[in-house]
């Protein structure tokens, strides 16, 4: 089965870092991909007729020589090229996908966010992956917004690292090289990164690069500061902070603050006390940032400190900003599920390196070939009350209903094909998108 000729030049991100022969079978591979039911190379090489030896589509990740940041920043382009964005939305995250084994490469316990609560935390066995993703607007509603990756970095924990012998490093560590890279990579286009207090705090804003951005989230007791005073001859060196102002959850114990309710997350409303000031982070006290506090009135979510170097915007803008976040969450739920991101058991260290980010990648693509080169929006398979946009259910299952059409009609002919032939493609063009 070939995929839809609508599809094929977006794999040039792939291509044009691997060498033709390798290329070839990286086609053949991501077309049983797309169509396999089990995720696994050799799973995926039962949903196509393929040309080579089961050890050459092993071969693509395990041993053949391309680089995956070259595909990564080549995803970047291919974003800034069909939806002409000059301004970008950088998210970046981490997620975990469960592995079983002793003897692949990478693994180790980490905890899981998807399981974990404020009173229990779940670790589990698997990769954890730091992901950095772009955001991409819907065609049909620019409100809608995709988290498209295009950097990751495998994290290995300290343990990990004891047995490889190889020096630790941190999530944040990983993240800012990755925030770096694309950077250089980037040149004049304006980027604005969003990230949880994980990847936003003191010490991490500290390094992100002057030139970019950044909204997250602080602390309910972080420590805020003034900007420094003017140097007086003879006092030794410039300080670099100035005198220290109440933390957030002191600027809420204020009596009369303003109440308001903020829409977040396209459907979600939410009625708060606000109040806001512009200040420096003690960790980072070279930046101007604009620090939010909300204390929630509803809901039990409590406390929650935001804040945005861009001071210009309103206390709302800095919320909504910080939202656009929650995308990235989408990208993994959805990328797990349809892509099978968890099912490849590759062992060596090369292949675990460019299985799952080659996976997320595809998901990137079908993403951008729905919403940007297709004409039209695929049909929805699952339907229900208040659906406005397409799953990636939906997206997977048009790529496989298009992909099955020009096959059909490269072999048949509209005046060729038997009624009896019609009957029977059909229903099966039907089952192929339940797969999805």
């Amino acid at each position: 089965m070939d995929i839809t000729t609508s599809f094929m030049p977006l794999l040039q991100v792939f291509t044009a870092a691997m060498t033709e022969p390798t290329a070839q079978s990286f086609k053949q591979f991501v077309a049983g991909w797309i169509f396999a039911p089990r995720r696994n190379i050799t799973g995926a090489l039962r949903a196509i007729d393929p040309t080579k030896h089961h050890s050459a589509y092993h071969r693509i990740f395990a041993g053949a020589r391309w680089s995956i940041d070259q595909v990564g920043l080549a995803m970047f382009d291919l974003v800034v090229k069909l939806t002409d964005q000059q301004h970008c939305y950088l998210v970046g995250d981490d997620t975990l996908i469960h592995k079983t084994g002793l003897k692949i490469y990478g693994t180790g316990m980490h905890r899981d966010a998807s399981q974990s609560s404020s009173g229990f935390t779940s670790f589990r066995w698997g990769h954890c992956w730091v992901v950095l993703c772009v955001l991409v607007p819907s065609r049909k509603d620019p409100t809608r917004k995709y988290a498209i990756p295009v950097l990751m970095r495998l994290y290995l924990n300290t343990k990990t690292n004891k047995k490889l012998r190889r020096k630790h490093r941190k999530k944040t560590d990983l993240m800012l090289e990755m925030i770096q890279l694309l950077t250089q990579h980037a040149g004049e286009k304006s980027l604005h990164f969003l990230g949880d207090s994980a990847y936003t705090g003191g010490r991490m804003l500290e390094q992100i690069p002057s030139g970019m951005h950044v909204t997250g989230r602080i602390g309910k007791d972080a420590r805020l500061c003034e900007g420094p005073r003017p140097k007086k001859p003879g006092r030794g060196r410039p300080p670099r902070r100035g005198p220290v102002l109440p933390k957030p959850t002191e600027m809420l114990a204020t009596k009369g603050l303003r109440r308001t309710t903020i829409n977040l997350y396209s459907q979600s409303s939410f009625h708060v006390r606000i109040t806001s000031v512009v200040c420096r982070l003690y960790l980072a006290p070279e930046r101007e940032v604009k620090v939010v506090a909300v204390e929630h009135l509803r809901g039990g979510r409590g406390i929650e400190v935001f804040y945005s170097t861009d001071v210009n915007l309103s206390e709302e803008e800095i919320l909504q900003r910080f939202s656009f976040r929650w995308p990235v969450e989408t990208t993994f739920q959805e990328a797990k599920g349809h892509l099978g991101l968890g099912e490849p058991q590759n062992r060596v260290r090369a292949a675990v390196r460019r299985t799952t980010p080659s996976m997320f990648y595809l998901y990137g693509l079908i993403v951008l070939w729905h919403e940007h080169v297709r004409p039209e929006p695929g049909p929805f398979i699952r339907m229900w009350r208040g659906k406005r946009h397409a799953s990636f259910a939906d997206m997977l299952a048009t790529l496989r209903r298009d992909s099955v059409e020009e096959t059909r009609q490269s072999i048949f002919s509209a005046g060729r094909l038997p009624p009896a032939a019609q009957k029977l493609i059909k229903p099966l063009e039907v089952l192929l998108s339940l797969a999805a």
